[in-house]
């Protein structure tokens, strides 16, 4: 019975820890509004727009297939889709990221969408705890790529797609 009990706790947990940044389930109530953070800003100033959104693109593309892992940021452990941003934008340029969805929101400039260009961020509220509970890259022709969740890979998404029109928050950039 005690081990039950223990077995549910347990899977309630990791149903809560995965929707960090999971793309499933529904939200309840109102959204909790973005926590005002001390998060620097992030300006990238030593490459240009043009060329860095390419190298980003070359790392993102790269990672196609990856496993989606909770808090994971390697190609050895996964990705969590926060962990994969950061790691592209490290390996690709160099530049050190917040670990979170709602701090890589914080540290970047918001932009409007007519300004969107590969390598810029999107993100999206897909959860009742924060604001920012999801962050993907822009690729392009209205598509991005992102770790989605749980048991899948990371892959392309259109933002077309009516679960993320529906909870996409804008679009900012690093540049």
């Amino acid at each position: 019975m005690m081990k039950t009990g223990f077995t549910a706790a347990l899977s309630i947990f990791a149903a809560l820890i995965l929707a960090a940044c999971g793309t499933s389930g529904k939200k309840h109530g109102k959204p909790v509004q973005a926590v005002q953070s001390k998060v620097k800003p992030v300006r990238i100033t030593h490459i240009d727009r043009t060329h860095g959104s390419q190298e980003i693109m070359i790392q993102s593309m790269g990672l196609i297939g990856t496993p989606y892992q909770w808090g994971g940021s390697s190609t050895a452990t996964g990705f969590d889709c926060s962990g994969m941003v950061q790691y592209v934008y490290k390996t690709a340029l160099g530049v050190n990221l917040p670990r979170t969805a709602r701090d890589m929101a914080a540290a970047s400039r918001k932009i409007p969408d007519r300004q969107l260009m590969p390598g810029d961020l999107v993100f999206f509220n897909t959860s009742s705890r924060t604001k920012y509970s999801h962050v993907g890259i822009y690729i392009g022709n209205g598509e991005f790529i992102h770790a989605p969740s749980s048991g899948k890979t990371i892959q392309t998404e259109k933002l077309s797609k009516p679960y993320y029109a529906k909870n996409y928050l804008g679009a900012h950039t690093f540049f």
